[in-house]
């Protein structure tokens, strides 16, 4: 794990938590002693003190600071010195005395820590864990409106025996102290008068706590995870992997890994997986939640990367995604905050996403996993909760979920004495899929049958074919195969075109009902958005989420979306033909269902129509179809009169499904209303209703 450069931990034993205590408490008191000695320095040269009567305003501390008086307070500064020298043997009375390796101890090996540096850090830290230390430091700065503690006062607390120049170096940008973010030097115009900060993390460590979680509560902390030997992922990307893990690193070129794959595919599992094999813990910084002052921003990044290198934890940047393509000055500084930064970086990405690092990166693709291997993934995750996966063997073939999306459904599941059925976790597929696609998209709960549907013989062989390929992907491209051959567009996507009421979304609710799938119909007022790439993300969820669960989704009036381009003229012309360009390459790439409805398939990019697996057209319906739609809209517990001459009705108007079913529904109340059967009189009153309302007087033809 050190060639992969995730610097593990050294190894041997760690002294205990009281005992890092005691270590800190005589690292506090040594604080102080230097903090006296510094105010006794101050006496003895006659500044700080009371002046006289008579003196002149700061007469005593001007003259000290000008001339190199001293000798006013030997006794005291002796006494300090003796201070000083008792401090420091215990320290190193102590560290010799413990065999095991103390906090500061690791930090300096950790992060190569002179001898210096390490009397700094102590020095900047004292004033975060001991009110004394706060306040002797304020009577040995003698400014109130100065910092707690500055480069200035460190110089001072260590002595005339310290080189002032070697201090200032040890707080330098390239400095360990600053380059890790062990101390932050506040920005100013004068850098030694500038407040000097430790985080809590690095008081975490000195105390000896074992960082499972962050004390600011910003960072998330993966305190558990599989060993790599137990994550079940395909091949090649277990291959990529033990390259990247085996490849010989430079010192100066510290780790920088993408896992890319969908949402839940297990790209964190991977990532927890790896720092845990190199004694670590992850740390999922997500870009849009690290912000300053609410807004993301690189320094919030920056800061963020420093603190994980502080604890330990290995940062895994997440949300990119989220990141616009017009946040572009976000997106350099985030570029150059990874690649300034000293320490590995890894992140999670989907799979159109660009990662935030220079060329040199390792990257490990997680693949969809094979039907056979999410039964395996299903089955473990089952029985890890105690369930018997027999009854649900079908899980597997019915959502192309990844194991991280399998192992969160299966944790939602309910507790206790339920049974945990097939209905009982569809419904917490469902809950998921509502989350992903709650802004895009909504599920249409109720679905016809398709037996119930009046559709001409052609119309229903296509559909035959529709629900063939649905059923049998998995023996033509993995059992047989063709996967090797159809190595893009092995999704189905189907037109289907057709005036308004001739059944297109009827018909695409029945195929979900046939295959025991959910069907999303997408929003597209939702999903098409003015801000630059924000179509393109909400696509690209959409997408995604129908690849995973299997999910029927449905454009209706698809025009909107899937129109032809046109000649660039303006800049609204270019951002338009943008997103279409992006479908047809998501397209390309598309292994879900996607059914798109059109009145006008004139509209649709030509380059579309190539990819489509079905194109359907959906005509007017002719006379004999006509009658069957009628008699399949008046139900057999509809009271009717004798006088019913549907075929009459067929001949006379040229309605579509969704007009026969308007004037059906409307002549029910009318007869409802009046407490008759349903007559052919009250049929005639609600087609010449439905005329009206198409804003028509005569009442022959069709009504769109």
């Amino acid at each position: 794990m050190d060639a992969l450069g995730l610097r593990p931990r050294p190894a041997g034993p760690r002294c205990d938590r009281l005992t890092a205590l005691r270590m800190l408490e005589l690292e506090r008191l040594l604080a102080l002693a230097l903090a006296v000695r510094a105010i006794a320095s101050d006496w003895d040269r006659g500044l700080g003190g009371v002046t006289g009567e008579g003196a002149l305003p700061h007469e005593g501390e001007v003259i000290g600071l000008y001339t190199t008086r001293h000798g006013l307070a030997r006794d005291r500064v002796a006494q300090a010195e003796a201070g000083v020298a008792e401090a420091m043997a215990a320290v190193r009375a102590l560290e010799d005395e413990v065999a095991e390796r103390g906090p500061l101890a690791e930090l300096v090996a950790e992060f190569g820590l002179s001898p210096l540096a390490r009397l700094v850090l102590m020095v900047a830290v004292a004033p975060h864990i001991s009110d004394e230390a706060a306040r002797l430091y304020r009577i040995a700065a003698n400014d109130p409106a100065r910092a707690l503690i500055d480069e200035g006062l460190v110089v001072k607390l260590l002595g005339p025996r310290v080189n002032p120049h070697d201090v200032a170096r040890e707080l330098d940008p390239d400095r360990p102290l600053v380059r890790w973010g062990l101390v932050q030097v506040a920005p100013g115009p004068v850098r030694r008068f500038a407040a000097l900060a430790v985080d809590a993390l690095v008081l975490a460590r000195l105390r000896g706590e074992a960082l499972a979680a962050d004390p600011e509560a910003t960072l998330p902390v993966i305190t558990h995870a599989p060993a790599l030997a137990e994550l079940l992922i395909e091949p090649t990307a277990a291959a990529a992997l033990a390259a990247a893990v085996a490849r010989p690193r430079a010192a100066s070129a510290p780790l920088r890994l993408v896992v890319r794959g969908r949402l839940g595919s297990g790209r964190r599992a991977v990532l927890a997986a790896l720092a845990q094999a190199a004694g670590r813990r992850l740390a999922m910084v997500h870009v849009m939640h690290v912000t300053d002052g609410g807004r993301p921003s690189a320094a919030a990044i920056r800061r963020a990367l420093e603190r994980c290198a502080v604890a330990g934890w290995v940062p895994c940047l997440d949300g990119l995604d989220l990141i616009s393509a017009d946040e572009r000055l976000l997106l350099q500084q985030l570029r150059h905050v990874v690649a300034t930064h000293p320490g590995p970086v890894v992140t999670r990405i989907e799979p159109d996403t660009r990662p935030p690092f220079e060329a040199g990166y390792e990257l490990v693709e997680l693949e969809d996993l094979s039907e056979t291997h999410r039964r395996q993934v299903w089955h473990a995750a089952l029985a890890a909760r105690g369930v018997d996966p027999a009854g649900l063997s079908d899980l597997a073939a019915r959502w192309r979920i990844g194991p991280g999306t399998i192992h969160n459904v299966v944790a939602a599941l309910p507790a206790g004495d339920q049974a945990i059925t097939a209905p009982v976790v569809t419904a917490a597929v469902g809950q998921y899929l509502d989350r992903r696609l709650g802004d895009v998209a909504e599920r249409i709960r109720h679905l016809p049958r398709l037996e119930q549907l009046v559709l001409p013989p052609d119309i229903l062989d296509s559909l035959k074919e529709f629900l063939a390929r649905m059923k049998l992907s998995r023996q033509v491209f993995e059992e047989w195969g063709m996967g090797q051959v159809a190595t893009t567009s092995r999704g189905i996507v189907a037109l289907f075109e057709g005036p308004p009421g001739t059944g297109k979304t009827m018909v695409a609710g029945a195929l979900a009902r046939e295959l025991g799938i959910e069907l999303f119909r997408v929003d597209l007022s939702r999903v098409m958005s003015k801000w630059l790439g924000e179509t393109e993300r909400n696509l690209a969820s959409v997408f995604a989420a129908a690849e995973e669960c299997q999910a029927l989704m449905l454009f209706d009036e698809a025009d909107a979306l899937f129109t032809k381009r046109t000649e660039v003229k303006s800049s609204n012309d270019r951002y338009a033909n943008l997103e279409v360009n992006y479908l047809l390459q998501r397209l390309d790439s598309f292994t879900g269902a996607a059914i798109l409805t059109t009145n006008f398939g004139s509209a649709i990019d030509q380059a579309f129509k190539r990819r489509l697996a079905f194109r359907v057209l959906f005509p007017i319906p002719d006379e004999e179809l006509r009658e069957q739609l009628w008699r399949a809209h008046l139900p057999a517990d509809l009271p009717r009169a004798d006088d019913l001459d549907l075929a009459d009705l067929a001949r006379r108007y040229e309605f579509t499904g969704g007009s026969v079913r308007n004037c059906t529904v409307r002549a029910a109340f009318l007869a409802a209303a009046e407490r008759q059967p349903l007559s052919q009189e009250h049929l005639r009153r609600a087609i010449r209703l439905e005329y009206r309302a198409a804003g028509k007087l005569a009442e022959g033809g069709p009504l769109e």
